[in-house]
């Protein structure tokens, strides 16, 4: 069953008791989850429903692209396959009977994450991800509910649900509706410095830049640039780069870019306001407007 129909099952069928939620957060390395199960009524199971919906309907009526790490096209949303998130079992891992806490008084709020909304309908199984909102504390007055008619003050901390949507995890593939939210959740920073150094290894291998331990250091520092990095390994552009390496020299001085070369065609790396020219160039990001020949560069796949 496609997403669209899961979600019209719900909203038209209306089963009872196909929801879960779990509070999780990190343990101290960030290697292993820590996940609570409260009991969840039919009733706030509805209500977290009828919350949760509209939000991610109106999403995925957007165009649906495959993910990439630099910057969402507008109007779209991106997709990932599961495979590639490690995080993501790691987190179901802490769902097991063994790993699962239902004792809520063990549970700090001030520590919690995120949350996942579990919603399943025999074997189809829909995860929602959101970035935990705490209920910051009024600095001064009264926290107030009504209870039959009366105001009460109340001192119980909230675990609030809203409507929005971080990621969605539907069959075999991720919905990313928040990039930060795909990096906090499940350490998705981890992916980008293995594509930066995997990428970096290959430039290595070709000698073509010198001072490269510094270059390596900035670079590994800046997640702006392991993002780029990441992406350059996606779409398979530093074969090109290395193919056509004799043209950058002429390309830097035609674009006016602070880069120079040695006397064997060497990029000298100096200082990190290169970065982002090299990461340009390595992801063939420059180009040549057809009526005016003006120079600009793609900062987002698929631009040009």
């Amino acid at each position: 069953m496609e997403i669209n129909e899961f979600i019209s099952k719900i909203e038209t069928e209306k089963p009872s008791n196909i929801t879960k939620v779990f509070f999780s957060r990190k343990n101290t390395n960030g290697n292993k989850y820590i996940t609570h199960q409260p009991s969840v009524s039919n009733a706030v199971q509805y209500s977290i429903l009828e919350t949760i919906l509209p939000f991610i309907k109106s999403q995925l009526n957007n165009n649906i692209v495959p993910y990439n790490p630099v910057g969402t096209i507008d109007g779209s949303i991106e997709k990932l396959g599961i495979a590639s998130v490690d995080g993501l079992r790691k987190f179901q891992e802490s769902l097991s009977e063994d790993n699962l806490n239902i004792d809520m008084s063990t549970m700090r709020i001030d520590k919690i994450g995120f949350y996942c909304i579990r919603i399943q309908i025999d074997d189809d199984i829909m995860f929602i991800f959101r970035q935990f909102q705490k209920l910051v504390k009024l600095r001064k007055g009264l926290l107030t509910r009504l209870i039959d008619n009366e105001l009460n003050t109340t001192e119980s901390d909230f675990l609030g649900i809203d409507e929005f949507t971080d990621i969605i995890v539907y069959s075999d593939d991720m919905y990313i509706l928040n990039h930060i939210g795909l990096e906090r959740i499940f350490n998705y920073k981890d992916v980008f410095l293995n594509n930066t150094n995997t990428a970096l290894s290959e430039i290595e291998n070709k000698n073509v830049i010198l001072n490269f331990d510094q270059f390596t250091d900035d670079c590994r520092k800046d997640v702006r640039i392991m993002k780029r990095f990441t992406s350059i390994m996606a779409n398979g552009r530093l074969p090109l780069f290395f193919e056509n390496y004799d043209k950058v020299p002429s390309i830097v001085e035609e674009l006016g870019l602070d880069i120079e070369f040695d006397e064997d065609k060497k990029l000298i790396y100096r200082e990190k306001s290169q970065l982002f020219h090299i990461i340009n160039l390595l992801s063939d990001a420059y180009f040549k407007s057809l009526l005016a020949q003006r120079p600009g560069v793609a900062m987002i796949e698929g631009e040009i």
